[in-house]
């Protein structure tokens, strides 16, 4: 038994379906915990999350399953020991799982039960749900893991503190939406303060698809208090202190950063999501039209934040009606941002498709509706 532990969180980001990219970027942060007892990564970290129809194939599965043997085996290497989220398939069934890994070999797995199917969750679906988790033995130290959903529903962590867990660490893929950090961290106030243990709430970072994660891990204790808070949006490893006390498991480590208020964090959301969307799909960068409106320049605004000027071309597309007020403050945006912008006129076009109607658009049947009514679905006249 031990009274102190070396733990290091590492706030990730990920590419789904990608194992070896993703193995690799896991035993790279292992190299840089040198000197934790423990790694946790996120939750499906190897698989990279939401992995969806990818758990319907089986070859998909089999190659995570060998990914997730090669990282265990990793462990016999020095460094601390690993605990990372994967699939695991037994009698016919898909879970999902965190392997704890130490010495080369799988010291113990604990699977999810409480499985999201809402919203933009659909891990029923795909997955199905493990038994009540019991508290898994490390050097000593009974620790409860929760996974991401798990934490949602009282009996999981009512389960773990019953079994005599003594410090709960909580891998998660939760997604940003508004107002997320406050829902979060009343929801782990609750389940500390109930169960008297404190928490380790570790996320990830990065776009997939239309999901954003925005990282904001932290520490609380059981009296309520937030000791560790992580950045939003950068992925980050933090290497933190825990002590046996006379009331329990404590974490020593104190940090603080501060998240981005609102509108400050949808801003860093669309970034961020526009960012890894456009380089996980291989694309050179974006043309955008630049209308000399506010909606584009903030669209440009963003893409250049995210990928880069060099890789973002705005082109204005006047018309006959197009002010001059309008191309200059394109064109002035364009400056500002330091991004290409070119002018595309498409009078021609609009000329040449009025030439090609001819007197089809000058010409209505007598019964022909004149417009739609804005009152509901029918034709009015």
């Amino acid at each position: 038994m031990t009274d102190r532990l070396t733990i290091a969180l590492a706030q990730m980001n990920q590419r789904v379906g990608d194992l070896v990219g993703n193995g690799k970027a896991i035993l790279a942060v292992r190299e840089q915990a040198a000197g934790a007892d423990l790694l946790m990564v996120p939750e499906l970290q190897l698989t990279g999350y939401p992995p969806e129809d990818l758990v319907l194939k089986p070859e998909f599965v089999r190659r995570t399953m060998e990914a997730a043997e090669r990282l265990v085996d990793a462990t016999a290497t020095p460094g601390p020991a690993l605990l990372f989220g994967s699939i695991h398939h037994e009698e016919g069934e898909n879970y999902n799982v965190m392997i704890l890994a130490e010495g080369g070999r799988v010291v113990a797995r604990t699977l999810k039960r409480e499985l999201p199917n809402y919203g933009t969750f659909d891990e029923k679906r795909v997955f199905a749900p493990g038994p009540l988790p019991e508290p898994i033995d490390f050097r000593g130290v009974k620790i409860g893991v929760p996974i991401c959903e798990d934490i949602w529903q009282e009996a999981v962590c009512a389960h773990l503190a019953d079994a005599g867990a003594e410090l709960l660490l909580v891998p998660n893929g939760s997604p940003y939406e508004l107002d997320k950090d406050d829902i979060r961290q009343r929801l782990v106030r609750s389940r500390v303060t109930m169960t008297g243990l404190p928490m380790a709430y570790l996320n990830r970072v990065g776009g997939q698809d239309e999901l954003v994660f925005d990282g904001s891990s932290f520490i609380m204790h059981p009296d309520g208090e937030r000791v560790v808070q992580m950045a939003d949006w950068d992925e980050q490893l933090l290497i933190t202190e825990w002590k046996r006390e006379a009331e329990g498991w404590r974490c020593a480590t104190r940090a603080d950063h501060e998240l981005d208020p609102y509108p400050e964090d949808v801003y860093r959301a669309m970034v961020v999501g526009l960012r890894d969307y456009v380089s996980r799909n291989g694309f050179p960068g974006v043309i955008l039209g630049l209308s000399g409106g506010i909606d584009s320049a903030l669209s440009a605004a963003i893409a250049v934040d995210a990928l880069g000027a060099e890789k973002v071309w705005g082109v204005m597309l006047p018309s006959k009606y197009t002010s001059e007020e309008s191309l200059g403050d394109a064109r002035e945006c364009a400056r500002l941002l330091g991004c290409r912008h070119d002018v595309i006129s498409i009078a021609p076009g609009v000329a040449a498709f009025d030439q090609a109607l001819g007197r089809h658009s000058r010409e209505r049947s007598p019964g022909w509706p004149r417009r739609i009514s804005r009152r509901g679905c029918g034709w009015s006249r």
